[in-house]
């Protein structure tokens, strides 16, 4: 049994079903900076105090930037033992301390300076930079209507070809995807971002919509 968009059984009706899919292109104005500081050292005690200095440095650096302090998170503090290998042995060399901070850049132009002084302030890890948009939520919607566009153009192309007429408002509309085809994480090596202003591009984001539309025909 076949149902209105009210509920109400339609005998000998037929039903299309076509796939609809939006996408809108947006330029961003958000960047995530995953910035890390190691430090290695036979005594586990210099190695957390050194990478409590640097942290400290570049965190003060990032704030005297203007940067919110609500926009800079710790994603890992960890302890490792690093070890090397002597014909065939495993031999002991330092401990390993490991801070990642996940900074959140609101200034697209700032990316580089950002980059540039954490490095000096004792950043050794560039982890990845990963771009986004504030108003993803209004730039789907707009994905999510060329998606039903899409899907309504189909049904007229598929029922004109058979010479019959649909119903244009759909029984049914599932949506199957929705997302933000992110600008690809860029990781820097020390040597990449080394001097000052360091060029970082953030190219444009593209925005995905899908669903599946039912017709009357």
């Amino acid at each position: 049994m076949v149902y209105y968009r009210n509920g109400l059984p339609m005998r000998n009706a037929n039903v299309l079903t076509v796939f609809g899919e939006g996408k809108v292109h947006v330029e961003p104005n958000l960047a995530f900076i995953t910035i890390g500081i190691v430090r290695e050292n036979k005594n586990l005690q210099t190695a957390q105090a050194e990478n409590s200095v640097a942290s400290n440095n570049v965190i003060q650096a990032l704030l005297a930037l203007g940067i919110n302090p609500n926009h800079i998170r710790t994603v890992e503090y960890r302890i490792d033992n690093v070890y090397d290998f002597v014909d065939g042995k495993q031999i002991f060399r330092a401990y390993e301390v490991r801070y990642l901070l996940e900074v959140r850049v609101e200034n697209i132009g700032q990316i580089g300076l950002v980059v540039d002084t954490a490095v000096a302030q004792g950043a050794n890890i560039i982890f990845n930079i990963r771009f986004d948009t504030s108003n993803r939520s209004a730039k789907y919607h707009e994905a999510l209507t060329l998606a039903l566009s899409d899907a309504h153009a189909k049904a007229r192309t598929i029922t004109n070809g058979l010479g019959v007429v649909f119903q244009p408002i759909p029984i049914e509309i599932t949506e199957t995807r929705q997302g933000v085809v992110p600008v690809p994480y860029q990781t820097f090596t020390l040597e990449k971002v080394a001097g000052a202003s360091t060029p970082i591009e953030p190219g444009t984001l593209q925005i995905e919509a899908s669903l599946i539309a039912k017709f009357l025909y």
